[in-house]
């Protein structure tokens, strides 16, 4: 099943979006580019302390609604705002402006930039920008997806770190349970703005995940973890972010280290 909204966007933007057809099976149909279009999600990882409405706009055009902190847009993931669907901004092919900002109250008037970046994007190809950290230490990574499913009995993930405050890197661990015989480490050491290599875990082989600073024994406690069977759904495409700061532990501060799903097919 696939559903099409249209938002105004240089004549022409489309958000595509790929549902679940089957239980534990989702749509396997071929990503669909529009007149050589480029696909487009944008990640604000930046988090501040008062969680602001933001809105997004590309060229100076409005594309969002308002909205908060982590929520990819379009789309949505699992630990994140927005939806659930490997949903994409249809952009034409070339150089854009990419802007989050606070808008005035009642406008689409930035009222405050809080991230911009320039991309360059090729047509029939599929990409997530990711904007973290806060301030004047904000960072913008544009990341070109693949998208092709993996063999079935599979789920293939990337796993993204964008936590500034542990120089020597993250580990991510997955299994049956958070200790270290329950669980293994698939990826890591991840420096901060690092990108793993895709890989894959097998169905039924677990759905919990924790991620440790890197270099850290595996008996010890991990900073941060998160267990659901929708994470390994059948072939499908996950980017896994990590987010917030490791020096934030307060379970009520958005700031806090966590980590999160995003779905991309």
């Amino acid at each position: 099943m696939k559903k099409n909204i249209r938002i105004p966007l240089l004549g022409l933007l489309t958000v595509l979006i790929f549902s679940s057809c089957e239980k534990n099976k989702f749509s396997l149909k071929e990503t669909n580019f529009i007149d050589g279009k480029a696909q487009l999600k944008v990640n604000f990882v930046s988090s501040y302390r008062n969680n602001p409405a933001v809105q997004l706009k590309i060229d100076d055009v409005r594309v969002s609604n308002n909205y908060t902190y982590f929520t990819p847009f379009p789309g949505g993931g699992l630990n994140t705002g927005g939806g659930n669907y490997a949903d994409y901004l249809s952009v034409n092919p070339g150089s854009h402006t990419v802007k989050i900002s606070i808008p005035n109250v009642g406008t689409n008037n930035d009222s405050l930039v809080l991230a911009t970046t320039t991309v360059d994007l090729t047509s029939d190809k599929t990409y997530s920008l990711y904007f973290a950290d806060t301030a004047a230490n904000t960072i913008a990574k544009l990341l070109e997806d693949d998208l092709s499913s993996p063999d079935s009995g599979y789920i293939k993930f990337r796993f993204i770190n964008l936590m500034p405050d542990l120089p020597a890197g993250l580990d991510l661990y997955y299994g049956t349970g958070f200790t270290s015989t329950t669980s293994t480490k698939v990826s890591g050491p991840i420096l901060y703005q690092g990108v793993s290599d895709y890989f894959t875990v097998a169905l039924n082989t677990g759905s919990s995940w924790s991620i440790r600073p890197a270099g850290a024994l595996p008996t010890t406690t991990a900073i941060a973890t998160y267990a659901s069977a929708s994470t390994v759904v059948n072939q499908r495409v996950f980017t896994i972010t990590s987010r917030g700061y490791n020096s934030i532990t307060s379970t009520t501060d958005p700031r806090r280290r966590l980590f999160s799903f995003i779905y991309n097919r």
